[in-house]
This record gives C-alpha cells, structure tokens and sequence, in this order.
C-alpha cells in the first residue's frame, strides 16, 4: 500500500514549498519536530534532491556481468523491490530465483480490474516523483515507457470538514495519477515479462540461514533453497511479527529496530455513486496527525469513465475505525460518516463498493513504513549482513526517503549494485 497525498491543505502548501526545492513530495519530521506528517522525504527541512544516496543505475542492459560477482541470487518477495531487483540481474545475466509467498506478483502494488472501466489501485497509486523514475526502473533506453500519467490541477476542488465543509481550489500540487493503468500495470508490462519465468508462487519463507558461504531459505513446506546471495524484500510488519527467523540472529540493534519500529495499518476502500458530488480531496481535522492520516478523493480522477468513484485511504489509527467493521456495517459506517459531510447524498445516490484492509493481509500484515519513523530507520534496516544477506523494499532504504513503490525500486537498485561490486 503506497501513501497518500490528501491532507490537510495548509500541511499540503508548506511540505510542496519543499519539493519545488528538492524534488521531494513532502517533509519527512523527525520525533522534536513530529506535528507535520509526509509521505516522503527528510528529516528536518528540505534537505538535498531526491536521487537515491548510495548508487546510480546499474550497468547497461545486455552488458556482461561484472566480473566482481558471479554467482546465484535468492529474491524474497515479488513485489516492487523484488521484481525490480531481478529485473536489474536480468539485465546483467545474474541468474536468480524469486520466492512470492501468494499466487500473484506485485505485493502492495495489486489493483482490481473489474469493478469499473479502469484499474482500480488497492494499493500503490500515485507517482510522487518525475516520470522519469518509471524509465529508470525499467533500465533500457530503448523502451517506451508508454504509461500516461496526469497531474492535478490548480483550480481542482479541495474540501475540508469540521462540523462544517469548506471549498475552495486545491492550488499547486505536484502528485501524478496513472491514467487507464496503474503502478502494476507498469510492472506486469515493463518488469514482469523479464522475471516471470523466474518466479515461484505460493512459497512462503520462515526461515534464513546466513551463516555460511552459501546462504539458504526455508519455506514453510521445508523446502531449501540455496543461492550465494539473498535479497530480502518481505514486508518490515511480517518480520515484526515474527514469520521468518534468521540464523544467525539479527544483530541486536538490527532486531531492536524491527521491533520498535511504526509500520502503520492499512485501509482502502472505493465507493461507487450514482453522482459526482464530492470534491478532488476531502480531508478532515484528524487528516495528518502523528498516529496515522485519513482522506477521501476522487479514484476516477482525470480517467475516461462514466464511473463516479469515491477512494477512502486510511492508515494508523485512523484506519482502525473502518477495520474494526465489515460487510454491512463496515458500508453503513462509512456512508455515515459522507452523509454528515454531503447532506445525505452518498447514502441516496450509493451504488456498490470495494474494500482492501492490508492489516489482515498475512504476508503484508499492514500498509508500510510509518511518516513519522526516524531518520535512521530505514537505513538501519537497510544494511547487508555478512556480504550475504541484503534488504530491498519500502522501508529498507539507504536514502532520506521510504514508504512509497519508487523507494522500493531505489533500494532493489542498491541491493543490486551493492551484489555486483560485491567479491
């Protein structure tokens, strides 16, 4: 599940002064500075751009692989980080095998194809950076990355609930929307079809051993398999809930911050209306605090549909409320809580819905990499171990950003380039 932009508007305006700056979305606030929230960025200030920190693309593609390594890759986990990662050794002619714990790639990134005339994202659906991280996930200059994506517009309706609604024009915002794709669109057509031979379905893994030349996993049939090198990508909630064990164990401060680390819950829900009544973003009083965001915006924005769509996203605790229901109730909670705002319209003219709760998504067991984490966190949990074991994903990331799908292609490319320069 990939962060949102809807928030309240004056928290909007102050963290895009910094990305105009930086490139970044938003202000990543460390704990002495913890009011405002993000879903990317640095710790105080605006900091530096928003390049990855520790390594550039790999090689070009086709070229031979270098001679420093020459061995086998393991891959855990076949969402973005995953695929990206053995796209890259692909690319290199670095043989390795991915291990996907369900019976489809894309993690985080899985969209619904069905319920209306365009892909709708149950989880990851913004760009928050230039297009040009799409060519270089793919890494070839001789492919069209032929995806349209969509900014928002200046004179886009923004609104704000308090008791009462306010209206008025969202003003500069930087976010793209995918139009007639989405985020696993562009993988399952430019990452994919490079990978997919590669891939091992319903093999979930409980157990790593790093201990000697040739690492291996566990899966939890008692199959093992071996390789000279693992990339880890599982979600950072999955460890923390103890699913895969390490041996040797991870370093004590490693293992200190799995713990104590803030993954947030996560919650999307998409409702279909008979009538557009609603503005681009709502947001509330509770819409960006230090426990989590919640926001509701229009999921057909900028598409070609006769579809009117109501996204809700909510992480943290603001997510608990829509999770602690279902079915029925769940549906009638959140009319509700839209009725209030729009007079009893959404009940009036509701059609059909979707939901996604990622928290009870065993082997995501949440959304990703709370805004409000330390600095060092993801770096911390991005280090290798032994020059055996690597860590690639949203919240492993070497730089000043994390939580997001370009994130966890960035700290595949780390993995990658790190496993390349490796002896």
């Amino acid at each position: 599940m990939q962060k949102f932009p809807g928030l309240k508007k004056r928290k909007r305006q102050q963290r895009l002064e910094c990305r105009e700056m930086n490139r970044r979305r938003f202000l990543k606030q460390t704990a002495s500075v913890a009011a405002l929230l993000s879903p990317l960025g640095l710790s105080t200030g605006c900091g530096s751009g928003g390049g990855s920190s520790s390594s550039s693309l790999v090689p070009a593609p086709n070229s031979p692989a270098p001679s420093g390594f020459s061995g086998e890759v393991l891959i855990l986990g076949a969402g973005a980080a995953g695929m990206s990662a053995g796209h890259l050794l692909a690319q290199q002619g670095v043989p390795f095998r991915i291990l996907e714990a369900t019976a489809q790639p894309g993690g985080r990134m899985r969209h619904n194809t069905t319920f209306t005339d365009f892909p709708v994202s149950l989880g990851a659906e913004w760009l928050h950076v230039s297009r040009s991280e799409l060519d270089r996930i793919v890494n070839d200059e001789s492919v069209n990355v032929d995806i349209e994506t969509r900014g928002y517009e200046t004179s886009d309706s923004y609104g704000f609930f308090d008791g009462d609604l306010s209206l008025e024009s969202l003003g500069s915002f930087g976010d793209l929307k995918f139009i007639a794709s989405s985020w696993m669109d562009f993988f399952e057509r430019f990452v994919l079809p490079n990978v997919s031979s590669q891939v091992t379905f319903n093999t979930p893994i409980t157990r790593i051993d790093y201990s000697g030349d040739r690492p291996f996993a566990e899966d939890a049939a008692g199959n093992r398999w071996e390789a000279d090198r693992i990339i880890v990508t599982v979600p950072l909630a999955v460890l923390q809930n103890g699913d895969v064990t390490f041996s040797p164990a991870l370093p004590a401060n490693r293992q200190s911050v799995i713990a104590d680390a803030l993954v947030w819950g996560g919650f999307k829900a998409f409702f279909e209306f008979s009538e557009a009544f609603y503005p681009t973003f709502l947001d509330f009083s509770d819409s960006d605090t230090n426990a989590g965001q919640r926001t509701y915006y229009d999921a057909g924005y900028g598409q070609s549909t006769n579809s009117n769509l109501l996204g809700l996203f909510a992480v943290g605790r603001q997510a608990e409320p829509y999770q602690a229901r279902t079915g029925d109730a769940q549906r009638d909670y959140i009319l509700a809580e839209l009725d209030e705002v729009f007079d009893g319209v959404p009940s009036a003219s509701y059609q059909r819905h979707l939901v996604q709760d990622w928290s009870a998504e065993p082997f995501a067991r949440g959304a990703y990499l709370a805004d409000v984490a330390g600095l060092s966190i993801s770096r911390e949990l991005a280090g290798s171990l032994n020059d055996r074991l690597y860590f690639a994903g949203e919240a492993y990331t070497q730089e000043n950003d994390w939580g997001s799908v370009h994130n966890a292609a960035r700290a595949a490319r780390d993995a990658v380039s790190e496993i390349l320069e490796s002896a």
